[in-house]
């Protein structure tokens, strides 16, 4: 049986994480971009904001970012046309909780979830002796070639090498 005072408790620990992952996050605009009515690049296009428009980030969907403007526009931008304002740091708990909710970390953060390679992956890779020797039956032979360039008529010519 769970206590009255722990399950108040309980209660307002997840109320506050409710209204922190529900607190908006103010940004900026950092190039022009066309506001979407919906996050897709085909989606109707709601207007044209230009670069340095501050804006309030309101939620997340893949790439994009729903964000509403000083004006009161609402609409989706692309993730990476917006920069999230430094924290504050005036010690409000709650937004740093909310931030942590939101992004699991207190730190702002931007992400459109590309997948690469890692420097170790990279440090251990072995080429593949079968595939390499594959390319090989697509090297142009200089017979081809001759043959290929005198078929259409081209003619050899100098240039002259670039040193940029």
């Amino acid at each position: 049986m769970i206590r009255p005072a722990f399950r108040q408790l309980i209660l307002a620990l997840g109320s506050m994480l409710l209204a922190g992952s529900a607190l908006a996050t103010p940004g900026t605009l950092i190039r022009a971009a066309e506001l979407k009515a919906d996050a897709f690049v085909d989606a109707a296009n709601l207007g044209n904001l230009t670069a340095d428009t501050p804006l309030t980030v309101l939620e997340g969907k893949g790439g994009w970012s729903k964000i509403r403007t000083a004006d009161g526009k609402t609409g989706w931008v692309r993730l990476l046309n917006v920069r999230i304002a430094a924290a504050s740091g005036d010690g409000n708990a709650l937004a740093t909780l909310g931030n942590v909710v939101r992004t699991g970390t207190t730190q702002g953060a931007a992400t459109t979830g590309v997948k690469g390679l890692s420097k170790e992956d990279l440090a251990k890779a072995q080429p593949n002796l079968r595939e390499v020797a594959k390319l090989d039956g697509f090297r142009a032979r200089p017979a081809d070639i001759n043959r290929f360039a005198t078929s259409r008529k081209l003619t050899a010519r100098e240039i002259a090498e670039l040193n940029p």
